[in-house]
């Protein structure tokens, strides 16, 4: 079995979910160092708006000054860190460079008892000077037409916030109701579409982007959604062209790049893929498009390059817990021994 291969089923399954589904943001980078404790704290990050980055953020905690976790946000700019003792702890939200600053709160673990507790602390992103978001809840002007009635607004918007709030099954009623009231309503169905997929429910989330894309052709949410749902179903040939057009519409967005470099490769489209990847990675910052980038590489016979993705994955990631430390370690010497003909 190749060395890539060997940690290929955890790393990249962890690296999937991470970007499409909520409750599993901390699984890939969370750090053993300090899981002295069995408290967990979450939480999400937002604009003062309400609304959310269109790209992971990398949210650092820290107690007493020392570095404890490092991770990134999902899609839906939610975090969890578990593991942790009682105390205060500091987290820190990595600015963008253009829209928001690096934001830093603090969160007090104080519990009680011996039983393991849940903790909340949402972190509100400091907007930088002179730039704007989007109002939080609210369909964009270009989304509403004379004939959309009151009733399918107000359905939609307590579907955004119960989707905001990571109820899939409340969100998909109030979405339905929209639609009911207005069939051409594009949002709505763009985001039946995530909420279907984040359900698995695969069929459902495939029909109702493509309604989306039959509504509003050049809007970038509903291609991305279709594809990303297809890398799901591991249908990587179908993905390839609405990842591409996501891309098309939408250039500043990591997420189709990273999908769209993982259909391409498991198509055998390497040249492709190494530069959605490593597009991917100049736009989000994300590690996993190292591991993805590593198992291309060696893919395609380089392991010299497959190391230097994996060690600058290892860099990047002081935090990652040991074994998975271990396997990575482990893949970079039988790497290093293919390099040098040993094996």
């Amino acid at each position: 079995m190749s060395a890539i291969r060997i940690i290929r089923s955890v790393f990249i399954t962890f690296a999937l979910l991470i970007a499409t589904a909520p409750a599993f943001s901390a699984s890939a980078f969370s750090a053993s160092a300090f899981a002295q404790g069995q408290h967990t704290l979450q939480g999400k990050v937002s604009f003062p708006n309400g609304m959310v980055p269109s790209n992971p953020v990398k949210i650092t905690l820290t107690f007493n000054g020392r570095r404890i976790y490092e991770l990134f946000t999902d899609l839906s700019g939610r975090f969890i860190f578990p593991g942790l003792a009682r105390g205060t702890y500091q987290l820190s939200a990595e600015g963008d460079g253009q829209t928001f600053e690096t934001t830093s709160v603090y969160a007090d673990v104080s519990a009680y008892g011996s039983a393991p507790q849940n903790f909340t602390q949402n972190i509100q992103l400091t907007v930088k000077r002179n730039q704007q978001v989007p109002v939080a809840g609210v369909i964009s002007a270009d989304a509403i037409d004379a004939n959309m009635p009151e009733s399918a607004r107000k359905a939609y918007e307590k579907g955004a916030k119960s989707a905001d709030s990571n109820k899939a099954n409340d969100a998909i009623k109030h979405l339905q109701e929209a639609i009911q009231a207005y069939p051409n309503f594009y949002a709505a169905h763009a985001l039946l579409g995530d909420q279907y997929s984040k359900l698995q429910r695969y069929d459902e989330a495939v029909s109702a982007f493509q309604k989306a894309i039959d509504l509003k052709s050049d809007g970038a949410d509903a291609h991305v959604g279709l594809g990303v749902t297809f890398v799901k179903q591991k249908r990587y040939n179908e993905a390839i062209a609405p990842l591409r057009k996501g891309v098309e519409l939408n250039k500043q967005s990591s997420t189709p790049y990273l999908f769209l470099g993982l259909a391409e490769m498991f198509t055998g489209d390497y040249a492709a893929a190494e530069a959605d990847l490593l597009r991917a990675y100049e736009i989000g910052k994300q590690p996993m498009a190292r591991l993805y980038l590593a198992n291309l590489y060696e893919m395609k016979g380089d392991p010299a390059r497959a190391i230097i993705q994996l060690k600058a994955f290892l860099k990047e990631t002081p935090n990652l817990n040991e074994a998975r430390q271990a396997d990575i370690r482990q893949a970079i010497e039988k790497l290093e021994k293919k390099a040098s003909g040993r094996d």
